[in-house]
């Protein structure tokens, strides 16, 4: 990969992950579209994939800002999670005030949304072929329904709201599923090989 460059929400601190290769790139997690706008126009990059770890809105507010300003840029999202981007109890955008007052931050006013449906529905074990490079999707369900946790080249992964530093999974919102992360997700999480670098969708990436 030639370059990745973190876009960090500053209010719901959630961490956009732009991938480039000779000017195209792959947007992961589009959370706030003002600062991720000027990362693209500042380095010239133009999106041609956007993928999501999970269907919450503060990893996907800015989504479809993202592909109205790039209409050729395809979304690819699994069912799970196409489903839960167009619920806002599903997405989080109902409550997501009272999130941000737990968080410290009071009297934040928040609009619950939906995002329009993906261009691509894609399995939950996909692989995607992209400028020589292979994402691989794997399903991570309890922190929510449609959570999936993405591989580039088996060197990173994009865990989503899992593997955040000095902070346990959260299991108790709406989707939440303590028993599925019990018995699929965290025995894979465990499995991850030492030296995979992590790109957590909250706080700084690490090495395993």
């Amino acid at each position: 990969m030639s370059q990745m460059v973190i876009s960090v929400d500053p209010l719901t601190e959630s961490n956009c992950y732009i991938l480039a290769e000779e000017k195209k790139c792959v947007v992961i997690d589009p959370g706030e579209s003002g600062r991720l706008f000027r990362t693209l126009e500042e380095r010239g990059w133009e999106p041609e994939l956007i993928l999501l770890t999970h269907e919450h809105c503060d990893h996907m507010a800015g989504l479809d800002a993202l592909r109205e300003r790039y209409p050729h840029a395809r979304f690819a999202a699994t069912k799970i999670c196409n489903d839960g981007i167009r619920n806002t109890r599903l997405n989080m955008s109902r409550i997501m005030e009272v999130y941000l007052y737990f968080r410290g931050k009071p009297g934040i006013h928040y609009d619950p949304f939906v995002c329009r449906p993906a261009d691509e529905i894609i399995g939950e074990d996909a692989q995607i072929l992209w400028r020589g490079h292979i994402l691989r999707i794997v399903s991570t369900p309890g922190h929510t329904p449609g959570s999936t946790g993405i591989f580039l080249d088996e060197k990173v992964f994009f865990s989503g709201d899992y593997l955040i530093p000095d902070e346990e999974p959260l299991l108790r919102f709406p989707g939440g599923d303590a028993e599925s992360y019990e018995k699929i997700t965290e025995p894979f999480l465990r499995s991850l090989p030492a030296g995979i670098r992590i790109c957590p969708g909250h706080g700084e990436p690490f090495v395993l």
